[in-house]
């Protein structure tokens, strides 16, 4: 059978300039589908004119089911390329998954309208993608498919979800599927490793536990090893670790990163998310992620005021933020600061407190979002019966960079300007363009850097603040 995997073209930044990521989670499903012909389009790839070529390239592939990937805030773009793939193989099988499908399923299954889609397929996406694939040649029925929602005589069964995947049993991703490959963090070679997945933390912002549940799977060290050895044999430059919550083993990480060490993977750079508490957990992991070239770490700081960490139930972390921050500095990492803004009882000076906090720690990058509440995130009902949620339905401005919220004493128009104002006087600062990682660590970076903050300001004054700008 003819599959086609399609990630769409948002981004939830708009460092397109900066950093193209592939949708490895694609090629995790590819994987399990190897007696097919399987093709995976990354959209984000095309970029401009995506309807001519995404057209000319249906009409020549003619896939018999299309598999589409989505975002909430890519949602609206899902039902541009459902409409494209329906008009031009209109007997392929169009199936919805990820995260917007799982989170949001009895609305888009509930609707008067029939669905774009044909089948919809909740949480993870291999085993259930691959037993639909079955049911479709006839080997097995519709109702024995995992976590796959049907319509059944006009109206949408939702079948029961299975256990979660046992990712001993999970294949290497199958990246050689894909039709596009030039994914890039600055000027190099970029491509994504998955360690584990899951979080068991409850931070009421996060929609990551509606996905997968409280819990937390890990990948063997010797199957990581192997997927970072293939990397190193296709060129690989960057990796980019998309665990959820990496440091909720702290010495695994470690033994992670000396094991990278060990079989001369270092000649890598890597990215990676973590938690404030993680990465000061183990007092060898910061050293020890330095000598496996780790050259950036996100950290999730999310707030310097202690009302805020506590709404978001993170407990007091300011000590451990400082302490993160100054250690990771100083064995030469990088450091990108996540904080997020526009809390109900946020005013001016709460907001300019935290971009004041991040030059206090020497974050190389700040990275403010505004709150937003996301389908299936318990922040988004609180948030809703407070009445302060201004914009419930228009998913696609949920990139976190665009205010969808007011708070008790802003506006979302006034959170929107106080945002891209701090935000401008921070990218355009000396901070940004003198020893800084983002520069120091790039030839040319300081241009690319200076590129990419005009491409900002200009969605600031177009209105649509951090939207990466494609073109169907």
């Amino acid at each position: 059978m003819k599959i086609l995997l399609l990630a769409m073209p948002d981004a939830a930044n708009n460092f397109h300039r900066i950093i193209k990521v592939p949708n490895l989670g694609l090629c995790s499903l590819a994987a399990e589908l190897s007696e097919h012909e399987v093709k995976i389009v990354d959209l984000v790839l095309v970029h401009r004119n995506i309807r001519p070529w995404l057209e000319a390239f249906l009409a020549e592939f003619q896939p018999q089911v299309i598999g589409i990937s989505s975002m909430s805030f890519q949602y609206r773009s899902a039902l541009t390329v459902m409409e494209i793939c329906r008009n031009t193989v209109p007997r392929a099988k169009l199936v919805l998954g990820g995260y917007h499908a799982t989170l949001s399923y009895l609305e888009l299954t509930s609707q008067p309208a029939v669905p774009p889609f044909d089948y919809l397929i909740r949480g993870e996406g291999e085993q259930a993608f691959a037993a639909l694939v079955d049911a479709l040649e006839g080997e097995l029925s519709l109702a024995a498919v995992p976590a796959l929602s049907w319509s059944d005589e006009g109206a949408f069964r939702h079948n029961p979800t299975d256990q979660l995947l046992d990712l001993q049993r999970v294949p290497l991703p199958a990246r050689d599927a894909r039709v596009l490959d030039s994914f890039t963090y600055f000027d190099r070679k970029l491509d994504c490793v998955e360690t584990s997945r899951g979080c068991t933390m409850t931070c009421t912002f996060c929609s990551i536990t509606g996905m997968y549940g409280a819990n937390f799977r890990c990948h063997a060290l010797e199957r990581v090893i192997a997927d970072l050895k293939e990397l190193k044999r296709r060129g690989t430059q960057s990796v980019l670790i998309v665990d959820d919550n990496i440091t909720l083993d702290p010495p695994r990480f470690t033994r992670l990163a000396r094991a990278i060490v060990e079989h001369g993977l270092n000649s890598m750079e890597y990215l990676v998310q973590t938690s404030v508490a993680g990465i000061v957990a183990d007092p060898e992991l910061i050293p020890a992620l330095a000598e496996a070239n780790f050259a950036m770490v996100f950290l999730g700081i999310e707030s310097v005021l202690p009302e805020t960490l506590a709404m978001f139930q993170k407990g007091d972390i300011r000590e451990k933020t400082d302490q993160a921050v100054r250690r990771l500095r100083e064995h030469g990492i990088g450091v990108m600061g996540g904080f997020i803004v526009g809390n109900p009882d946020d005013g001016r000076e709460e907001i300019r407190e935290v971009f004041r906090a991040s030059r206090r720690l020497h974050v190389d990058l700040p990275y403010v979002q505004c709150v937003t509440p996301y389908p299936g995130t318990r922040i988004r009902q609180e948030l809703l019966e407070q009445g302060l949620v201004t914009n419930p339905d228009r998913l696609e401005r949920y990139t976190g960079f665009m205010c969808n919220v007011r708070t008790r004493r802003l506006t979302t128009g006034q959170l929107n300007r106080i945002m891209n104002w701090e935000n401008m006087k921070a990218f355009f600062s000396p901070q940004m363009f003198v020893g800084n990682y983002f520069v120091r660590r790039r030839e040319k970076g300081a241009l690319k850097v200076l590129l990419n903050n005009l491409d900002l300001v200009r969605g600031w004054f177009l209105g649509d603040q951090f939207r990466s700008r494609h073109r169907f």
